[in-house]
């Protein structure tokens, strides 16, 4: 049997679908490690759609790419980490789907000579030996319980509720225009003795100046 040969023309139907970008839910549904890698290279990212509300895993990958790349553009004060090979601790309340996906990201993605150790907290830890804590909006309550200890020890806060910059979180997660994107509190970062790389600064939404 022999193939048969069809001449496509430069504006045949089929040439035209052949060079169309596939759909944005084709993306959301491919490889999960491609997905993520392109999260943290692009630092934001569309935020699939989600077609069973009680499966949001998609934006907890996301999310959860964010945090992870946070770590590299943040600088603690001297004596924050034990030594130069400590590990960096991230403590997650209200957000365990955020958690899960965190420890698939940094089980084999160590920050320079740092390990990544991901915990749950509750929303009444003093939050010693924590570096990070990421408020989820089901604890959106306890933020105001949390941001004294951490202005005492340094930690990073991250959120993802509205209004958290206001109330003393330091980079709050929001979501516009179908795309995952982050602000930044300049106030909250230096109260808590924080350095925000000027790289992450020019990739947020929206950066809050210090007073």
């Amino acid at each position: 049997m022999h193939a048969a040969t069809l001449a496509i023309g430069s504006n045949s139907p089929a040439l035209r679908d052949a060079r169309r970008p596939p759909p944005r839910w084709q993306f959301a549904t491919g490889s999960l490690v491609g997905y993520l890698l392109l999260v943290l290279a692009a630092w934001s990212a569309p935020s699939p759609d989600i077609p069973d509300a009680r499966s949001p895993r998609p934006e907890q990958e996301i999310k959860a790419a964010f945090v992870y790349k946070f770590l590299s553009y943040v600088e603690w004060p001297a004596g924050a980490l034990a030594s130069g090979s400590s590990p960096i601790v991230v403590g997650v309340v209200g957000a365990d789907g955020v958690a899960d996906e965190l420890r698939a990201i940094v089980a084999r993605r160590p920050i320079g000579q740092h390990r990544v150790d991901v915990r749950a907290i509750d929303q009444t830890d003093v939050l010693d030996g924590v570096n990070v804590v990421y408020v989820g909006a089901s604890a959106a309550s306890a933020l105001s319980r949390l941001v004294p200890p951490a202005r005492e020890r340094s930690v990073l806060i991250v959120t993802d509720f509205p209004s958290a910059l206001a109330h003393g979180s330091v980079i709050n997660l929001v979501v516009v225009d179908d795309r995952v994107r982050f602000e930044v509190s300049l106030e909250a970062a230096e109260r808590s003795g924080l350095k925000l790389s000027s790289r992450l600064l020019s990739v947020a939404l929206r950066v809050r100046p210090a007073r």
